[in-house]
């Protein structure tokens, strides 16, 4: 074989490196080309399918939304149902729980005719039956002047002075109205007068509920509670406390109905003042606590002057009047719950003077006797003067007893008769 032939052989058999190496590039550049064309094609045809699945099931996705939306709805409709079923449970708890004690109330309620005594438990047991949220009043009203007057109170700071014993603008308003009241917030009710409030009432107040005492005969007073804070009442809290105040009521009008009774039996029914008996009953009670306090005591005997004279020339019905205008004086020189005025007997009046001296007593009884002396009466048109004759008598000074003291008493008054009466004489 020849030089040139070996060469041409050469070139044949062993390729150059570079022509291998763009051979294999070009046939790795094809195989990626066909991988990704078959991958796009692969996705694309993923996405028409999904696409074509999406919208054969659009509608019942939609369909499925709206059946979510409406099951979401009732179930918020349902807690807010549970919340208000927990609400009135509690609520109906509370009720319960409320009423078992009011039952318990009203057993104490019933326990005592006394008028006091039954302020006094009505004020405890409201304040016991709100939980102690609040201050607790129990006024009645005055027959005499229409006014109120506190009766009993249960405060939750027993330091905190109540100088409003007649009430205040939001009694006035129960007064008026003969309804119960809730104020929320004392400051916003259009009812009342934020200024009027703070310029009337010493205490602060945020929220009252007041419901008045009423039986089918009258309107007897209010039971009140109120709080320093807003809001703390609400209208099941008011119609609680009407609840209370209606069977309240029902014993503080047996009470008085009692007192009257008893008054009825102690006093006399054309003076209105204190039977002979009552007089002497307390007297011996009064003597024996002068007695252990080492203290002193007086009595006044009165008499009127020339008292036959006005049955005689007036008529008995004269006489009555001219007792009764006497009554009225005593009760207004001896207006204090300490003194005890009472009629002794026929045209005879005493008064039993706790804790005074002999000079103390004559200086009242002067008084009395210039007031009766000043004063004009009308007997069938004619202008009367009265006079009266009065003895003192003081304990243990003239006397070591009761009965002792009133024998004393008399025979000074007599001592004024023969004086020329129309004066106070000592004995």
């Amino acid at each position: 074989m020849t030089q040139k032939q070996k060469r041409q052989l050469s070139k044949i058999s062993f390729p150059p490196l570079f022509v291998l190496l763009i051979s294999h590039l070009i046939s790795s550049i094809f195989l990626f080309i066909k991988s990704f064309v078959f991958v796009f094609l692969s996705y694309g045809f993923a996405l028409l399918l999904l696409n074509l699945i999406y919208k054969t099931n659009k509608k019942a996705i939609n369909l499925l939304d709206i059946k979510r939306q409406d099951l979401l709805e009732k179930i918020n409709l349902c807690k807010e149902s549970i919340e208000r079923e927990k609400l009135r449970i509690i609520s109906l708890d509370k009720k319960n729980s409320r009423y078992a004690l009011l039952k318990q109330a009203l057993d104490k309620f019933n326990q005592s005719l006394i008028l006091g005594e039954v302020g006094k438990v009505v004020a405890d047991e409201t304040f016991e039956l709100f939980a102690g949220s609040g201050n607790i009043f129990v006024y009645l009203i005055n027959r005499e002047n229409s006014k109120l007057e506190m009766l009993f109170s249960r405060k939750i700071d027993p330091e905190l002075i109540i100088k409003e014993k007649h009430g205040d603008l939001f009694d006035g308003w129960v007064l008026r109205h003969n309804q119960a009241l809730l104020v929320e917030d004392a400051n916003k009710d259009f009812r009342f007068d934020p200024e009027q409030i703070n310029n009337e009432i010493s205490r602060h107040i945020g929220s009252v509920i007041i419901a008045p005492l009423i039986t089918p005969n009258s309107f007897m007073g209010i039971l009140r509670v109120e709080s320093s804070q807003p809001a703390k009442f609400s209208s099941d809290d008011l119609r609680f406390l009407s609840t209370v105040a209606n069977l309240a009521s029902i014993s503080i009008e047996n009470s008085l109905l009692y007192e009257h009774t008893e008054e009825l039996a102690i006093k006399d029914g054309l003076t209105g003042l204190y039977l002979r008996r009552f007089l002497n009953g307390r007297g011996k009670e009064e003597v024996q606590y002068a007695f252990k306090q080492n203290c002193e005591l007086s009595v006044l005997m009165i008499d009127i002057d020339y008292f036959k004279k006005y049955n005689d020339k007036f008529g008995h019905r004269a006489g009555d009047i001219v007792l009764v205008h006497i009554a009225d004086l005593l009760k207004g020189v001896f207006s204090s719950p300490k003194y005890v005025v009472s009629r002794f007997g026929g045209e005879e009046f005493a008064v039993l003077l706790p804790d005074t001296n002999k000079s103390e007593a004559l200086k009242l009884a002067e008084e009395l006797r210039k007031g009766i002396e000043g004063g004009i009466i009308l007997l069938r048109r004619s202008p009367v003067r009265i006079t009266v004759s009065i003895g003192v008598a003081t304990y243990p000074m003239h006397a070591d007893s009761w009965m002792d003291l009133v024998r004393q008493s008399d025979a000074a008054m007599y001592k004024a008769k023969q004086a020329g009466r129309n004066k106070v004489c000592s004995v």
